[in-house]
């Protein structure tokens, strides 16, 4: 799943730069949903909604699907790759920050701790973009930053249903809401692109998110939520931006730059020291008796 979520910024970069946002957000939501219709063909299941849960799949639909794509691909057109993967890593921190205000227990110093290193390594990366007033990144940074957020709350609260409807057909069945509300505006970009001008590299971007990212890979990142705390989910997410940063570097998206590999240190650090289980030594058991043998 990581593997495939580290090239989705270097992959979709072209095509958020040649093609209409909207146009590419629509063509990821209908190669995604054909995608799962035929793996669930394959399979042999049903879907089936209990409407009893609409709220929360409304919830899931506008989220982790509707907000986080188009705020993803809108700051491809302004940040550098390396910059998306960097505020995606902090995914975890923001999980644990909404689990506390649901009520699901107080995080750990240690935790608290990994969040300020974490949030302080974004702000190295975003920070850097606005005292050297390069608007257009800083702009493209703060929607990721918004993208990261949605996506945290389809993380933190999506548990539930993933465990009701599994893993493939609760990302099925919020893939075709966002498809079916979001055909009145995403068609007619789509078919107002002018394709004949639009070049490989792009096209294969967009087949990549549509198929690998919004298909593939939600279902394996919901398949794990099941087995795991959110949180802990979470920080898979930050193995995504050393490998995106070379890939983008070789490929001439951008330049390696201090601020980044700072970033780099900082929220890795943050995101380590959050994925370091405390050793709890089991509770003495007293001797029975009086330490007479029987």
């Amino acid at each position: 799943m990581t593997f495939l979520a580290s090239f989705t910024t270097i992959a979709g970069k072209q095509a958020a730069v040649e093609v209409d946002s909207f146009a590419v957000v629509y063509l990821r939501y209908i190669l995604a949903f054909l995608t799962l219709w035929v793996i669930l063909r394959i399979r042999g299941e049903r879907v089936e909604i209990d409407w009893k849960d609409w709220k929360s799949l409304l919830f899931l639909m506008g989220t982790g699907i509707l907000l986080n794509q188009n705020l993803f691909v809108l700051s491809l057109k302004h940040t550098v790759p390396s910059h998306i993967s960097l505020i995606y890593a902090t995914t975890s921190v923001w999980v644990m920050f909404m689990n506390w205000l649901a009520g699901k227990g107080h995080p750990e110093k240690r935790k608290v701790l990994s969040a300020l290193l974490a949030i302080t390594g974004v702000g190295i990366v975003v920070g850097a973009s606005l005292f050297v007033f390069n608007r257009e990144i800083f702009i493209g940074d703060v929607i990721i930053l918004g993208a990261t957020l949605s996506w945290a709350s389809y993380t933190a609260f999506g548990k539930t249903m993933v465990h009701k409807y599994g893993p493939i057909r609760i990302t099925f069945i919020v893939l075709a809401g966002a498809m079916i509300a979001y055909t009145p505006l995403g068609l007619p970009r789509v078919l107002a692109v002018p394709w004949e001008d639009v070049s490989t590299l792009a096209i294969l971007g967009i087949l990549y998110m549509g198929l690998f990212t919004s298909g593939i890979s939600y279902i394996l990142y919901y398949d794990i939520l099941r087995h795991v705390d959110a949180s802990h989910l979470g920080l898979m997410v930050s193995a995504q931006p050393p490998t995106t940063v070379i890939i983008s570097v070789l490929v001439g998206y951008e330049t390696l730059k201090i601020n980044t590999v700072l970033g780099i240190v900082f929220i890795g650090g943050g995101i380590l020291l959050a994925s370091r289980t405390r050793h709890i030594p089991p509770p003495s058991i007293p001797p029975s008796g009086k330490g007479k043998s029987i």
